[in-house]
């Protein structure tokens, strides 16, 4: 059986590639920025924590 493959793309026509190299200008939406900070309480630092180590104990079981 063959393992490798010698072609692992297709072969791609000039414009193709002119079509997947072409720069797009993007800009930034303004209107969808989250204004609100959200405050990280005590209480979930302490279940952030407290999931990080339940996930530590069983990765050596």
């Amino acid at each position: 059986m063959k393992m490798q493959s010698n072609r692992l793309l297709a072969p791609l026509h000039e414009t193709e590639l002119v079509q997947l190299t072409t720069e797009v200008k993007e800009t930034l939406a303004t209107d969808h920025l989250r204004s609100d900070k959200r405050v990280l309480s005590s209480a979930e630092l302490w279940d952030i924590q407290r999931r990080k180590r339940a996930r530590v104990l069983r990765r050596f079981l």
